[in-house]
């Protein structure tokens, strides 16, 4: 057996499977590496394509950690970014489909996403399809229209996908701030900013790497912008 050190993951290789020790956790699990992710990138890009612009496709690759392929990305994530799933107890079921479930986004968005496994020959999962469809415009007729659109609801969203995932931490806050102040996201001011701010640092947002280099891309702001308004913010 042999171990090697790739980006912030621990890689161990046995015969035919690969074990990912996860950064910052004790989870470790093991993959097969047989698994057509060039397939599953013109898969993400051809339903991209079919549902532009109002869907997002992203493609999770299990053994690395890593997201391999984005096609027709809002979420404001890029590929060689830390996938941040560090546990699937639904699929470790034998669910190969999870969803619909609703997941907040940037600028107000509400999407319906459903993720799809992609397993190897002994049925591990080794990478995700994850289909994130922009249902904005569709809610807000559904609210006009409640009582006379039917369809299947979306389940709850499923926790365990995201517990680590940073950025969808700060996509909850920004829409509870959102829904609280009755502001979109979009005409978020230096109040709102601050707040998310306070909220994010209560979560410990702030100790992770690059977040204030996303936070000022996340609100269109500069560096030194969201500095100030740190120096500017009681800490709690």
């Amino acid at each position: 057996m042999k171990s090697m050190r790739r980006s912030s993951l621990r890689i161990t290789c046995q015969s035919q499977v690969d074990c990912v020790q996860f950064p910052l956790s004790t989870f470790t699990y093991c993959l097969p590496p047989m698994i057509n992710i060039a397939f599953m990138n013109a898969t993400a890009d051809g339903i991209a394509a079919l549902l532009f612009p109002d869907l997002e496709a992203v493609v999770h690759d299990l053994r690395s950690g890593q997201i391999a392929h984005i096609a027709n990305g809002f979420s404001r994530r890029k590929v060689g970014d830390a996938s941040l799933i560090t546990d699937l107890p639904e699929l470790d079921k034998g669910l190969d489909v999870i969803g619909p479930y609703e997941k907040a986004a940037p600028n107000n968005r509400v999407l319906r996403s459903i993720s799809i496994a992609a397993r190897g020959p002994d049925g591990r999962v080794a990478a995700l399809l994850c289909l994130n469809f922009d249902v904005t415009v569709l809610t807000q007729v559904q609210k006009l229209l409640s009582g006379y659109v039917v369809g299947v609801q979306p389940q709850a969203r499923p926790a365990p996908l995201f517990r680590t995932d940073w950025r969808e931490q700060l996509n909850a806050i920004v829409q509870a701030i959102s829904v609280k102040q009755n502001v979109r996201q979009s005409e978020f001011g230096r109040t709102e900013i601050m707040l998310t701010l306070a909220h994010a640092r209560a979560a410990g947002l702030l100790d992770i790497r690059n977040f204030i280099d996303y936070f000022s891309e996340y609100f269109d702001i500069s560096r030194a912008t969201v500095y100030n308004y740190l120096k500017a913010t009681p800490k709690e």
